[in-house]
């Protein structure tokens, strides 16, 4: 599978490979944290003294160029585009790749684009008036039982290749706080 996309359009995957360093280098450090701050509480970040519509102008302008760059590259894979490509049902599509892969990861999305199109692809030529099932199956599943996606499933299983960055926590309670429990214990509180 891997060499049959490397050889129909090498281009598309140095286009892969060039946005996931992009998004993970963005993801990753300061930025990274500023976003997920952002995210969990926008006043908060404001009040610490940061303009929050400044970086989500950023990702928004970040997110649009990758995904019109994408749509180019769609049309280059599949010869042609039609209104039916902007049917409710390709959006929901997207949304079971990064369930299926793992949710908050970027490797994820991509580890579920592969596996649900593959499937797609076998399924739906064994079994082509069904294949939908198969599909909302297989979301209800991921939902179900395993939440984090395939990647999470994976990180929880603590193998070295999907272990390497550790969650961050915004809002750590102060009943596992180190420094608290230190200063309870000393001002005898």
């Amino acid at each position: 599978m891997w060499a049959f996309l490397l050889l129909r359009h090498p281009l598309t995957v140095v286009f892969l490979a060039a946005t996931y360093g992009i998004c993970r280098w963005l993801t990753t450090g300061r930025f990274g944290r500023l976003l997920i701050a952002i995210r969990d509480d926008e006043s908060r970040v404001r009040f610490s003294g940061y303009d929050p519509t400044d970086f989500k102008v950023l990702v928004f302008a970040v997110s649009g160029a990758i995904a019109g760059i994408a749509g180019a590259f769609y049309t280059l894979q599949s010869g042609s585009v039609s209104p039916r490509a902007m049917d409710i049902a390709f959006s929901i599509e997207m949304v079971i790749w990064v369930a299926v892969g793992g949710r908050a990861t970027l490797i994820g999305a991509i580890v579920g684009t592969l596996l649900v199109n593959y499937a797609r692809t076998f399924l739906s030529e064994q079994f082509a008036e069904i294949w939908l099932f198969f599909q909302g199956a297989l979301f209800l599943i991921v939902v179900t039982v395993l939440p984090e996606g395939i990647v999470g499933w994976l990180r929880s299983q603590n193998i070295p290749l999907f272990n390497r960055r550790q969650q961050i926590a915004t809002y750590p309670t102060l009943e596992e706080d180190a420094q608290v429990q230190h200063e309870r214990e000393n001002i005898g509180n």
